[in-house]
């Protein structure tokens, strides 16, 4: 069969389209790969495309030139992982191939589109939504390869915790929390002065934003999750995609949103163009943070959010750097709960396969 994927972000990229893609061209399908317009685009999601073999590449371009192009799709299927749903609807409806879409929380519905996602309790939240399993656990498992274990080498030291910053895929906030992890750490040596700390990010981060990053000490290194989480003591990361990599690994962490980062998250449409007024765009930036935070009973972490209760420490708000390190420092000390918290993560993973299983309920339709 033809199979047309559609997807945005660097996170949707990465942990969903890779294994789909894969699982899809190991049954001898062709894959078409579309790259929608997205706000928290790295800039480097063609080139992370390119290298998962799929047979046609499209994208990124501006909106109007993919809604055109949509149209033009010859497919027998659709497969949405992330981005606006209107597009797979408007390509569903003219191609005339059945839409399914995988997400983990709610998008627009779309008539006779069949809704995936992760967990019972993102389904709960989801109209018709059916629980399939995380698709960045497969995700993860690509990344351990014999290369890359060897690349990583980080051994435990004895009262040398290893402390793993994740400072995510949006260029903005990455590049304002540059400083602000920066006196993370220095606070971090002042209270224990053997930790180690490394940061994290994908293979496709530009070589000269990495010597910034080296330059600060924050010893950045470009290599798969599913390798470095597994060597890491503790993290520290935002609310995001690797809270559930953090969670498949057994990875404790704090969850921090300094409330000084929310200016530098996109907001589309007109709201976007409020929330970029001066003055009143913070506070409608504000408003905006809490009513989601409420929505999910209060948690930012995404295995918080899924077993709706507090499993990994989180903060946010007027979070100094002080206040990070301070409750890192005291969480690395306490191995039990650190142990106790890792347990609770891994039993909350689930199994694998999402990718099979997603690809059976495809080919079925």
């Amino acid at each position: 069969m033809r199979i047309t994927i559609l997807t945005n972000g660097p996170g949707e990229l990465w942990g969903w389209v890779r294994p789909v893609a894969m699982e899809l061209r190991k049954r001898g399908h062709s894959v078409s790969l579309w790259i929608l317009p997205c706000q928290f685009a790295s800039g480097h999601e063609r080139e992370a495309a390119s290298l998962l073999g799929v047979d046609k590449l499209e994208g990124p371009a501006s909106t109007s030139r993919i809604w055109q192009d949509i149209i033009h799709e010859k497919t027998d299927r659709i497969i949405q992982l992330g981005g606006d749903t209107i597009f797979g609807a408007r390509m569903s409806e003219h191609v005339k191939a059945p839409l399914t879409i995988y997400s983990y929380g709610p998008r627009k519905e779309i008539k006779d589109a069949k809704i995936l996602t992760a967990y019972d309790a993102q389904a709960k939240n989801i109209s018709s939504a059916e629980a399939i399993g995380d698709l960045v656990k497969d995700a993860l498992a690509m990344d351990i390869t014999p290369s890359a274990i060897n690349s990583w080498n980080w051994p435990k030291l004895e009262n040398s915790p290893r402390i793993l910053f994740l400072p995510g895929s949006r260029i903005a906030i990455r590049t304002a929390a540059l400083k602000w992890l920066c006196e993370v750490h220095e606070c971090l040596k002042a209270r224990i002065p053997d930790i180690r700390v490394r940061s994290l990010f994908s293979q496709f981060m530009p070589e000269s934003e990495l010597s910034q990053w080296k330059k600060a000490g924050l010893n950045p290194m470009r290599l798969g999750a599913g390798v470095a989480m597994k060597e890491a003591d503790f993290a520290l990361t935002q609310p995001g995609t690797n809270n559930f990599e953090m969670m498949h690994c057994g990875l404790p962490g704090l969850v921090v949103a300094p409330e000084k980062f929310l200016r530098f998250v996109p907001v589309s449409g007109v709201l976007g163009i409020l929330a970029n007024l001066p003055l009143i765009g913070l506070k409608l930036r504000k408003v905006g943070a809490m009513r989601i935070i409420n929505r999910w009973g209060g948690f930012i972490s995404l295995p918080n959010r899924t077993a709706q209760r507090k499993i990994l420490p989180e903060m946010y708000g007027d979070v100094t750097p002080e206040d990070a390190a301070e409750e890192i420092c005291e969480r690395v000390n306490d191995i039990d709960s650190l142990q106790e918290i890792s347990q609770k993560l891994l039993k909350m993973s689930g199994k694998s396969g999402a990718a099979s299983r997603l690809c059976d309920i495809v080919l079925a339709k």
